[in-house]
């Protein structure tokens, strides 16, 4: 018998966490204590700890006298979130450049690689891809050395996945490690100003994703 060493809340975390960010719990979507506490059958103190986390991830949200819900997100929501990332993911890129360790930087070309072969051999996994790019982005805000700099990414990051979850996946993805690869190349040679401007010119111009997202398409971090 395998036997998972994460506790309760955290699998509960997990799961809940990747049925928003597919699709599967859309936004807007009530959710009852209760009901969760049947279906994934834990008590309603754990469903209600992972509510709690995913609160603080910024994917849910708790309402007086309603209850808990998935979060709704707006075209302000979008505008504010967009710039909050242009600005943390330009700064932790600087950072990474000029604080990560030789075995993070290490870390960063593997997981670039992966990335890289993914495109070049499954170039239709189009949703695939779109997780690759995610993880990306969140292992050089990982690796810039600031924990409260993650923290706040990934309020910013989730329900940005969120959003592009709800879209249509039939994009062309397989140019998309190649366009990272100045950012990545940045980084691991230590230059700052060149890694926040790759940063900032790999992030998809807002206007450009909320027409992608209004005509039913997404396109990649």
């Amino acid at each position: 018998m395998k036997i998972s060493k994460e506790s309760l809340e955290t699998q509960a975390v997990r799961y809940l966490r990747e049925r928003i960010l597919s699709g599967a719990l859309p936004l807007g979507e009530k959710l009852v204590e209760s009901t969760l506490a049947k279906q994934l059958e834990l008590s309603r103190s754990t469903v209600r700890m992972a509510l709690n986390s995913l609160v603080h991830e910024g994917l849910v949200i708790q309402k007086p006298y309603a209850g808990w819900q998935v979060v709704e997100i707006d075209e302000a929501d979008l505008w504010e979130l967009y710039h909050l990332r242009l600005a943390l993911e330009s700064e932790a890129a600087a950072m990474a450049a000029e604080w990560a360790s030789e075995q993070d930087k290490a870390r960063l070309q593997a997981l670039f690689a992966d990335y890289r072969q993914l495109c070049e051999r499954q170039p239709e996994a189009s949703r695939a891809i779109s997780q690759m790019d995610w993880q990306l982005h969140c292992l050089i805000v990982e690796i810039c050395g600031s924990a409260r700099m993650l923290t706040s990414y990934k309020q910013i990051l989730y329900p940005l996945q969120a959003y592009i979850g709800l879209s249509h996946q039939n994009y062309d993805l397989s140019q998309s490690a190649l366009s990272h690869q100045p950012l990545v190349e940045a980084i691991c040679r230590g230059d700052a100003e060149e890694a926040a401007k790759q940063a900032r010119d790999n992030i998809t111009p807002f206007s450009r994703r909320q027409k992608a997202l209004s005509d039913g398409h997404s396109e990649t971090a």
